[in-house]
């Protein structure tokens, strides 16, 4: 921990990942930094290029470049990066002693142990739908695809199966397993969960519960979300302190990204206030985030006639300036593909003697999926479910 801490000083970071003897981030600049056993490959393969997600396991590592191309070392790296060979990727889980990634247009792949279906049957659930979220656990898998549906890799796994049965006809954004237990975010930002009921289990949703989510993931051993309004919640194994000592660092900072392992955790902190400095008049300290994987990036961009300003969610919170004279035209976009999501508008309000910012409910249209939330001192967080 302070050789990676020492390897990112004075960088802004943008995401983070912990593996079996890894520590692995991603600066402002996509420039891929690691510390630890495992990482020298990984860095070196990931030199001159930039990064835009990283992921780590027990038993690998991978990188998405900027451009989709998928960079991995360590288990299986080979036999996953033949399947993505000349394939745009989106995003990248490594479970078990097998791996599974998504690409840009929604199409599954994996490779590697299969003796519980990991692979095979998430691929055969998977067979003409489009994917936008993967997890991989222990001898499990789970899939979330674009009309937020949950796929899951072997019926004959209760607990699995369970889970489709108890997020039916709710929207699903995220999901993880961890070995005899599953948990879904849906896009109310609340935690559903099946299976085994043990201590990773419980501590998460005790944590969780009356608090709404924006994130989840889990990496087996343990569990972690971020609350909407940026609140750290961990629960899993904790034998060298990675969870009870992340979490006892974060207390009271908004967190934008976060990675747990077995033996280390790491999180990016903003400090809103800091962050965005002193605000003038009509400004906002503005903060964007998503439901979905949290590598896979979206921007929400406002635009007033020629000026255009932008939020990126994994990143920092930025001073906003607001037009209480005409309607701000907001747009949802994946960075990756540079697609526009969905569009709408805001009419910004200000209230001289108290300083105050408002969105007018009456006259905004928001775009689909995306909410907000006001907070002291002008902070907003803006929040988008898909």
């Amino acid at each position: 921990m302070p050789e990676i801490l020492a390897t990112v000083a004075g960088r802004r970071v943008t995401a983070v990942a912990t593996g079996g003897l890894s520590a692995l981030a991603i600066t402002e600049d996509a420039v891929l930094l690691g510390a630890g056993a495992e990482v020298a490959s990984m860095v070196a393969v990931a030199e001159g290029r930039r990064v835009r997600s990283v992921t780590a396991g027990g038993s690998a590592s991978a990188a998405v470049t900027e451009d989709g191309e998928l960079l991995m070392v360590g288990v299986g790296a080979y036999e996953m990066m033949q399947a993505a060979a000349g394939k745009r990727v989106a995003a990248v889980a490594i479970g078990g002693r097998f791996n599974l990634a998504v690409t840009e247009d929604g199409e599954l792949l994996g490779a590697g142990n299969d003796g519980m279906g990991q692979v095979s049957g998430l691929l055969a659930a998977a067979r003409g739908k489009k994917v936008v979220y993967v997890c991989a656990g222990i001898n499990e898998s789970l899939a979330v695809t674009e009309d937020s549906a949950l796929l899951i890799s072997n019926p004959s796994q209760r607990y699995l199966v369970d889970l489709v049965e108890a997020t039916a006809g709710r929207r699903v954004m995220a999901a993880c397993t961890g070995g005899f237990f599953a948990l879904a975010l849906t896009d109310d930002g609340a935690l559903t969960h099946t299976g085994e009921h043990s201590d990773q289990v419980r501590g998460i949703v005790e944590a969780a519960a009356g608090r709404k989510l924006a994130t989840l993931s889990g990496a087996g051993s343990v569990t972690t979300a971020i609350t909407e309004g940026g609140a750290l919640l961990a629960a899993g194994a904790d034998g060298q302190r990675q969870t009870s000592g992340l979490l006892a660092a974060t207390a009271g900072r908004t967190v934008t990204a976060a990675s747990v392992g077995s033996y280390a955790g790491l999180a990016v902190v903003a400090d809103a206030d800091q962050d965005c400095g002193p605000l003038q008049p009509r400004q906002i300290c503005g903060r964007f985030v998503t439901t979905g994987d949290p590598q896979d990036a979206h921007a929400l961009s406002f635009k007033v006639g020629a000026d255009h300003q932008e939020l990126v969610s994994g990143t920092p919170c930025a001073a906003l300036d607001t037009h209480d004279t005409e309607a701000t035209h907001l747009i949802v976009r994946r960075v990756s593909t540079s697609q526009d999501l969905a569009t709408g508008s805001a009419y910004f309000t200000f209230d001289p003697a108290a300083g105050a910012v408002g969105i007018d409910p009456d006259k905004s249209q928001l775009p689909r999926g995306l909410t907000h939330r006001r907070a002291d001192g002008n902070r907003f967080t803006f929040t988008w479910t898909g």
